[in-house]
Order: structure tokens, then C-alpha cells, then sequence
């Protein structure tokens, strides 16, 4: 056993990133991990699409995920005070740290710019939104008219779980192409599998406005809408900013190479919220997983 005074280790967010780089650094004897969480349970983000579509859960006990060694603390981080290493909670309280693991992860982004949008839709992005999509998806009857907003991965994956549990009338408006991270011949089953399905595609054309019972698309047509789902785009915390952190255009914390902050070396990020040399990585659980391995000791 080392005789090292133990470095007090702060990991911020519970996501992928964040649970896996806490696992990762209590395998070292001179650390001490504290992870800060929202939420007392571990969120499997990309089960969301099934369980909002009521065909599975989206959500794992911390007590058989992270090691013993690591110590959960169920609160929300508002500020990371570098000068004093301190990571201020909404609670009131704060934790001491050597070091902080920036793991804050992204959620979805419903852009003020369209009208309604923020009123009147619901999203993906975090396990609240995904419950309340549920709720919405059960209160409607199996031919009321479904518009999923976003031709990438969660757009076609929360299409096609309605479509597989019995949904007709779904559509799925693409301002661009569909599954435009895909290959060509991906594409094209996508859209293949989509249409057997009953799942109209709407590609080229971006929605305008949202109503509670409507969209417009940019060319004018309306389209009825019992419910709307927003998955375009992705957003981050502000808690970099709110810290004094400098961050790229979206929010996410700037880093070098080596993940390490621009403005504080024991600050290092893994996962979405994480821009190294203003380069950053699409946003996915892949890209989280592989940062959290590739930086999990940051003293």
C-alpha cells in the first residue's frame, strides 16, 4: 500500500465518460474518487429511444456499475471555483479537490430561433425529456400523426421503435439527408427498412414553426402533428462558462491534446462537453468511452 497523500479526484457527470473514468482512476492507491451525479441512478442514453417508446428501460443502479472505492455524491455541480479547487453544488454544499474530470456530457438542443419549438415539443436528450415523451406517446391513440424532427441516429432510432411497437402516421423531416453519418448503401437500407415500416421521410426540407398541432416546413406545406419530437442537434452545460472556463462557440470546455484545460491543468474533460484544440469529436457514447480511456489519470 503507497504511503502518497491521496489526490482528491472530483469527476463531474455520471455519463459514459464520466463512470468509466471514475472506474479507471480507483484502480490507482494514492486516488480518492468522488463522482457528482444529478440523478442516483446511471442513464444508458442510448436505450432512450426504447424506453420512451415503452419497449424497455433506459437506467442502471450505480451500485452495480461503479467500484466500491468510488464514492457517488447525488447533486448538481454550479460552479468549479479553480482558485480555491472547490466544486460548488446546488445544494449548498461543495467538494474539496487536487483534480477535476470534466464529464458534463450534452443534451438536446430545441432552438429558440423556431417558433413553438421550445412549447411545443419534446426530445431525447435526457431521461426527464424521454419520460415525458412516454407519458405524451400514451395518452395517444397507435394512428394519431407522430413528427420526428432530425434525420440523424436518434431521429431514425425513435421513428423506427414506434414503427416496431405499432405507430402509424410517423414521419421524419430531414433538413438535410437522411443519416447523413452513414455510408451510401446504409442509406439506403435505412430508408428501405423506413418505408416498409410505414415511416414517411421527408428529406431537404427544415421545420419553421411549430404549433400544437402542426408543423410548417420551410417551403409552407403543413403537416398535422398530434406530437412532436425534436432530435436535431445537440447542446452542452453551461458549467465551464459558468466557471470561467473558456469554451468553443457551443460550450464545450477547450482543451489540448492531451484533454487537459486551456486555463487550469488540473481541470481535464472526457467526453461530449470536451473540445480539444477546438477540434472536438462528434458527439456520442463511442467518442466518450474512447477519451474517458485515453485520459483516466489525470495527477
Amino acid at each position: 500500500m503507497s504511503t502518497r497523500a491521496a489526490h482528491q479526484v472530483v469527476v463531474i457527470g455520471g455519463g459514459y465518460a464520466g463512470a468509466l473514468a471514475a472506474n479507471r482512476l480507483r484502480q490507482r492507491d494514492d486516488v480518492r474518487v468522488t463522482l457528482v451525479n444529478p440523478r442516483p441512478a446511471f442513464v444508458d442514453r442510448i436505450r432512450l429511444h426504447q424506453y420512451a417508446a415503452g419497449a424497455g428501460e433506459a437506467t442502471v443502479d450505480y451500485g452495480t456499475l461503479l467500484a466500491e472505492e468510488v464514492r457517488l455524491v447525488v447533486d448538481s455541480a454550479t460552479r468549479i471555483d479553480t482558485a480555491a479547487r472547490r466544486v460548488e453544488l446546488a445544494s449548498g454544499g461543495a467538494l474539496d479537490y487536487d483534480y477535476v474530470v470534466y464529464a458534463v456530457g450534452s443534451t438536446s438542443a430545441v432552438p429558440s430561433a423556431v417558433p413553438g419549438a421550445a412549447e411545443h415539443t419534446t426530445s431525447l436528450g435526457e431521461l426527464e425529456s424521454a419520460r415525458e415523451l412516454r407519458a405524451a406517446l400514451d395518452r395517444l391513440p397507435l394512428d394519431a400523426p407522430v413528427t420526428v424532427v432530425g434525420g440523424g441516429l436518434t431521429g431514425i432510432e425513435i421513428a423506427a421503435e414506434l414503427a416496431e411497437r405499432g405507430r402509424r402516421g410517423i414521419t421524419l423531416v430531414c433538413g438535410g439527408t437522411l443519416a447523413p453519418s452513414l455510408s451510401a448503401p446504409g442509406r439506403r437500407y435505412t430508408t428501405r427498412w423506413l418505408a416498409r415500416h410505414g415511416v414517411e421521410v421527408v428529406e431537404g426540407h427544415s421545420v419553421t414553426e411549430v404549433r400544437p398541432d402542426t408543423v410548417v416546413l420551410a417551403d409552407g406545406t403543413l403537416r398535422a402533428s398530434a406530437l412532436t419530437v425534436w432530435t436535431a442537434g445537440f447542446a452542452v452545460p453551461g458549467l465551464a462558462a459558468a466557471s470561467g472556463l473558456r469554451t468553443d462557440d457551443l460550450g464545450r470546455l477547450l482543451t489540448d491534446e492531451t484533454l487537459t484545460s486551456l486555463d487550469d491543468p488540473r481541470v481535464v474533460a472526457a467526453g461530449d462537453a470536451a473540445a480539444p484544440s477546438g477540434r472536438p469529436l462528434r458527439m456520442s457514447c463511442q467518442a466518450a468511452v474512447r477519451w474517458a480511456r485515453r485520459r483516466p489519470t489525470p495527477c
